[in-house]
């Protein structure tokens, strides 16, 4: 049986007359990475305020590791990692001596909350840092202060805001692949809000879709994204001829040539594989020579963007 590690049902936020949130009902199984997507403003903050106990909901219920966070939620918070959006330090603390009193409120002794800071300070690449004042960090060092401080208690689930936010290209890479190790050797379940698509895509096993307040797909990447390869770029000898023939079926929808040897193919994802089985009989009937097959883009991009109504 599938393990819960989040459930929410019916998770619902009205500020005044403004819904923010309108039930959700979230389904984070354990051991994955989720990612959690949705444009600037669709609700992911709201709802991630509501899981970790922040928010208390208008309507609906949140339950972690099967509690009710709201009934229950010091013993839930004491197995949650929690990276808000925003990362908020002790400005005149040390690095080290900030981490080390984060640890001792996670009931760590002495020893073991210098010790863990030490290593987190390695971990996240602010190891050089550790005597300096929070104050003095950049922005996407104190991103990575934050995500240390979220791993402080060995966390078992994670839900981090937009971690990536402020870092540099080599430091979001960093990051995430942080991310996806904690998943596969220690077993971490990890919730990801995030805006940035292909960063989501590269770490999480599921991912949630979130748009104006309301959930509009959830499930394993691999499920959503399985009919969404719909575009392919064809290089072929002569892509006038190949797309006459193919213009004839009426599962392809569009093709426009480009460059001197390039068609782009737009086809009904529904029958998406007769193209595979019909192509090659197109090829051999026009004696056309084929240079290249590959699909076009990021399909869970493509799913996103269909999925808010942009595409």
């Amino acid at each position: 049986m599938v393990e819960n590690v989040i459930e929410t049902e019916k998770l619902t936020k009205f500020y005044g007359e403004r819904c923010a949130v309108y039930r959700v009902n979230l389904r984070v199984t354990k051991g994955v990475v989720y990612g959690f997507l949705g444009p600037n403003g669709a609700g992911k903050s709201t709802t991630i305020g509501m899981l970790v106990g922040c928010l208390r909901p208008s309507y609906g219920r949140v339950k972690i590791f099967s509690l009710d966070v709201f009934k229950h939620r010091i013993e839930v918070m004491s197995r949650v990692g929690y990276l808000p959006e925003k990362p908020v330090a002790y400005r005149n603390m040390r690095l080290e001596g900030f981490l080390e009193y984060m640890g001792r409120l996670e009931g760590l002794t002495r020893k073991e909350a210098r010790e863990k800071a030490r290593e987190l300070l390695e971990f996240v690449g602010l190891g050089r840092l550790a005597v300096k004042k929070v104050g003095t960090l950049s922005a996407g060092e104190r991103q990575r202060l934050g995500f240390a401080q979220a791993l402080i208690g060995d966390p078992e689930l994670l839900i981090l805001d937009e971690p990536t936010s402020n870092l540099d290209p080599v430091a979001r890479f960093e990051i995430l692949s942080k991310i996806r190790l904690l998943a596969s050797e220690k077993g971490v379940t990890t919730l990801i809000s995030s805006h940035v698509i292909p960063e989501v895509g590269r770490v999480s096993d599921y991912v949630g879709i979130i748009n104006n307040g309301s959930l509009i797909a959830q499930g394993p990447i691999s499920d959503l994204i399985a009919q969404e390869e719909d575009e392919y770029l064809v290089r072929v000898s002569d892509p006038e001829r190949l797309a006459t023939r193919l213009l004839e079926r009426d599962y392809i929808l569009e093709a426009k040539f480009e460059g001197k040897d390039g068609i782009r193919l737009r086809v009904d994802v529904n029958n998406a594989h007769k193209l595979w089985v019909e192509l090659p009989e197109v090829l051999t009937e026009e004696k056309l020579a084929l240079y290249g097959f590959k699909p076009v883009g990021d399909p869970l991009e493509r799913l996103f963007l269909r999925k808010v109504g942009v595409a």
